[in-house]
C-alpha cells in the first residue's frame, strides 16, 4: 500500500549557509540548480516530492511582483516539485530584526511575516503549494543578551509571535517555530517549551 505522508522535501535554505559574494566565499548555488540536484538526488530509489523554500535573496526577491513569484513556482513545479514550508526572512540584514528587540525590531519581524503571506498567497494560488506552514524564529542569535533578561526576553518574542500568529491566520497560513542552538529563547527544547507555553 502506497503512503502519502510523510511528503520528503529538501529543506533548500541550508544549501546557501556560508555562500555569498563577499571575498572568500563560495558562490550561491543558483535556484535552478540546486532544483536539479534536488532532482537527480535518490536514496534506495526514494527522491524528493518537494520543497522547502527559503523567502530571500539570492532565490528569491521578498518584493518581488506576483508574476516573478509565478515564474518562480512555474520553475518549482516544472522540476516536478510542490512548494511546503516556507522559511519567513525575519533575520536582521533581510527583511526582519530580533523578535526581543526594540518595536521598530519587532515591527521589521512582523513585517518579515506579512512577505512570507504574501508570497504564500501567490504559491497557493498558482498551485505549486497546497500544504505547509511558514517557519519563524526569535531572529536572535546567540544567548548572551536574552540571558541578560531572560524572563522578559522571553516574554518580548512570545509577545511577537503572538502579533505575527495573528497575521498568519488572517492570511490562512499557520507559523512553525523552529527552535535550533543558535536563536535566543530557542536554544534548547526546555526554553522553547517554556517560550511556546
Amino acid at each position: 500500500m502506497s503512503q502519502p505522508f510523510p511528503k520528503i522535501h529538501n529543506a533548500m535554505w541550508p544549501g546557501l549557509v556560508g555562500k555569498g559574494t563577499e571575498p572568500g566565499q563560495e558562490p550561491p548555488i543558483s535556484l535552478e540548480r540546486m532544483l536539479d540536484l534536488t532532482a537527480a538526488a535518490s536514496v534506495n530509489g526514494q527522491k524528493f516530492e518537494g520543497i522547502d523554500y527559503f523567502l530571500f535573496l539570492p532565490h528569491t526577491d521578498p518584493n518581488a511582483t506576483d508574476e516573478e513569484l509565478r515564474r518562480i513556482a512555474d520553475l518549482i513545479q516544472g522540476k516536478g516539485f510542490s512548494v511546503g514550508s516556507l522559511v519567513a526572512p525575519v533575520w536582521p540584514g533581510t527583511v526582519g530584526d530580533s523578535a526581543m528587540g526594540d518595536s521598530q525590531a519587532r515591527e521589521k519581524f512582523l513585517s518579515a511575516v506579512r512577505v512570507a503571506c504574501r508570497i504564500a498567497k501567490v504559491f497557493n494560488e498558482h498551485g505549486v503549494r497546497k500544504y505547509g506552514v511558514i517557519r519563524i524564529d526569535s531572529a536572535e542569535f546567540g544567548v548572551e543578551k536574552w540571558r541578560s533578561d531572560a524572563k522578559a526576553n522571553t516574554t518580548r518574542i512570545a509577545e511577537t509571535f503572538r502579533e505575527a500568529a495573528k497575521i498568519a491566520a488572517d492570511h490562512g497560513e499557520r507559523l512553525a517555530a523552529e527552535g535550533e542552538i543558535c536563536w535566543a529563547g530557542m536554544h534548547s527544547w526546555r526554553d522553547l517549551l517554556n517560550l511556546l507555553e
